[in-house]
């Protein structure tokens, strides 16, 4: 019998003997092999929780330690296709991609970006045949009305040969239109499927982590209460600090990668300006990351700020906020892997 029953159950557990128990499933599911991709999913979910919400520096040390070669476990490999889309290190993910997230991509992992031919239906395909002409020199659109080919086999004869279709079609599509929003609606008008391959450095969320102050460790039950907004809105922060450039850089990736793993997209974080991201940071390993816009991308009158929540550099939600005369509307996610602990609290 596998041990994930036992050591989900303590998911929540903390104080006695939970950081033994913890320590005592961890060292045999290291060595074992799961039999399943669902296995697989519950064992890294928990791994992920445990990161952000340790009891001591030893569950930390062999979370991370399991972490780290997670993407290399013979049963991932096995079973890399069935857990596509989840975020692990190791599977691909596949997504429509905003304009400028799929140039982000395309530019740092040329060789692992590539259009999803499967999700990539006929009407969108017609659309883009038909901006063909835009995307090529003029010296070459007469091959566009003398080549009855598939558009897939077009491109791959168009493109060079060390660059993937994607990655040719983003350095193509950059050069259509003077205007960067024109770009952009014209790329994001036709919804190109692409699909990231996993490699080295390629966004993940096993990995996935802000690394600031020590840790926090969780040596009491988890907070389940629902605070006080009143009283909490009163409350400063134990610290505000502005992030220098290099940190703010590695913040805007993370928050990009938190998406990108996950299938979404958020204005803020891929339009994030370096120059305005902070650190709000509070008791207990908590912090939110801030991002504000590029001037380009700011509204007339709204103030519209991007968060990315953190426990112990762990990214387990975001946040918008848009604040306009004195009041604020706020969104908020909490991950997945980290609902059913604090998150009133947070």
């Amino acid at each position: 019998m596998t041990p994930l029953p036992p050591i989900e159950n303590l998911k929540n557990t903390y104080g006695g003997d939970a950081a033994e128990r913890k320590l005592a499933a961890l060292s045999v599911l290291d060595r074992q092999r799961l039999r399943s991709a669902a296995a697989l999913l519950r064992l890294h979910e928990f791994l992920c929780h445990q990161r952000a919400y340790p009891d001591n520096q030893a569950v930390l040390d062999a979370v991370e330690r399991m972490l780290a070669r997670f993407g290399r476990r013979p049963d991932l490999r096995r079973f890399r296709r069935a857990l596509a889309d989840t975020g692990i290190a190791g599977t691909a993910t596949h997504y429509v991609f905003f304009w400028l997230t799929a140039q982000w991509l395309a530019r740092r992992w040329p060789d692992r970006l590539t259009i999803d031919w499967k999700a990539f239906g006929p009407k969108s395909r017609g659309e883009l045949e038909g901006l063909l002409h835009l995307i090529l020199p003029y010296a070459e659109t007469p091959a566009i009305d003398g080549a009855d080919i598939p558009l897939r086999k077009f491109l791959a004869v168009l493109k060079g040969p060390s660059e993937t279709d994607a990655a040719f079609l983003v350095r193509r599509f950059e050069t259509i239109h003077p205007s960067p929003f024109g770009r952009e609606t014209l790329y994001e008008r036709i919804g190109i499927p692409l699909a990231l391959a996993p490699g080295p450095g390629t966004p993940s969320r096993t990995i996935a982590k802000h690394g600031s102050a020590a840790p926090a460790f969780q040596t009491h039950p988890l907070d389940r209460s629902r605070p006080d907004l009143l009283v909490e809105l009163k409350r400063r922060p134990a610290a505000v600090r502005e992030a220098g450039e290099r940190e703010a850089d590695g913040l805007i990736t993370l928050a990009r990668e938190a998406m990108v793993t996950r299938a979404r997209d958020l204005d803020n974080f891929i339009h994030a300006d370096r120059r305005d991201v902070r650190i709000f940071e509070y008791e207990d390993g908590l912090s939110f990351a801030c991002y504000g816009l590029t001037p380009e991308r700011r509204l007339m009158l709204e103030s519209v700020y991007g968060m990315l929540t953190l426990k112990n550099g762990v990214p387990i939600g975001y946040v918008l906020a848009s604040g306009l005369f004195g009041s604020s509307e706020v969104m908020y996610n909490v991950f997945e892997t980290f609902r059913g602990g604090e998150s009133a609290r947070i």
